[in-house]
């Protein structure tokens, strides 16, 4: 008799545990599918700090603020703002000392020297990948990936590597030792900037965001400057100078209201 009641708990319990998993799957489908949390129709207020990914001849260090507004679960619109620092490279100072040390006739400036301060931009955010991730059974996190474009505007500063405002001369040759002061300019620009990333929800107010950004702009530079000129005397631009990418990793926060 036990053993005809072990046998049939344990048929119960082998045809109960695909029904079981079949309504985990099912439910976890819906969960995702139903998105937990639905930003459409709202407003969110954020910011975030980014930083230089790779470090060549210049570094941004770029905190902006933002305010968007969610059309749809899969598409907003969002106006950007912010401040960057920015600086020369040791890599730059490497550039100067080489030609410093070599005797020409001819300065041609380095390229990719442009470095943004104030910026912004407009731009729409399509987040079509809405998923959840599973740290450990209890803690489910929400999350979208999306794809950011946008275009607007930024002050930008440039520190000459090589032109020379306040020169050193010495020897023979009259030639610069040393160098008190480089060119610098500043100009307002057009930029475009691009975007990548993950938002983390919280809860349905408060989002964390991590994304790749770049900056681009149209670059600008000296070429056949005379050694003896001060600063770009007697030079010409670049014909085809490119465009400069200043690619950012960034780290926000969103407020959804």
């Amino acid at each position: 008799m036990k053993m005809k009641m072990l046998w049939g708990i344990a048929a119960v319990l082998l045809t109960s545990a695909p029904a079981w998993a079949d309504d985990d799957e099912l439910i976890e489908k819906v969960v995702v599918r139903n998105r937990l949390f639905t930003p459409a129709g709202k407003f969110e207020l954020g910011a975030s700090a980014g930083l230089t990914l790779v470090s060549r001849l210049t570094e941004h260090y770029n905190f902006q603020a933002n305010l968007g507004y969610n059309i749809a679960d899969s598409f907003a619109v969002e106006l950007r703002a912010g401040w960057a620092y920015s600086r020369n490279t040791s890599l730059t100072n490497r550039v100067r000392e080489q030609l410093l040390s070599t005797s020409v006739e001819k300065f041609s400036d380095v390229s990719g020297l442009w470095r943004m301060s104030v910026n912004g931009a407009i731009g729409a955010r399509w987040q079509p990948i809405y998923g959840k991730i599973s740290l450990v059974a209890e803690v489910p996190v929400h999350f979208q990936l999306y794809l950011w474009a946008g275009a607007g505007g930024a002050l930008l500063d440039r520190e000459s590597a090589v032109l020379c405002t306040q020169p050193v001369r010495g020897g023979s040759m009259n030639a610069i030792t040393a160098c008190n002061e480089y060119l610098t300019e500043q100009k307002f620009a057009p930029v475009v900037s691009l975007a990548a990333g993950f938002r983390f929800f919280i809860n349905e107010h408060h989002v964390v965001r991590i994304e790749v950004r770049d900056w681009s702009y149209f670059d600008s530079y000296y070429e056949n400057v005379p050694a003896s000129a001060n600063g770009a005397q007697g030079g010409t631009l670049a014909s085809s100078p490119g465009i400069t990418n200043v690619v950012l990793l960034d780290l926000g926060y969103s407020f959804i209201f």
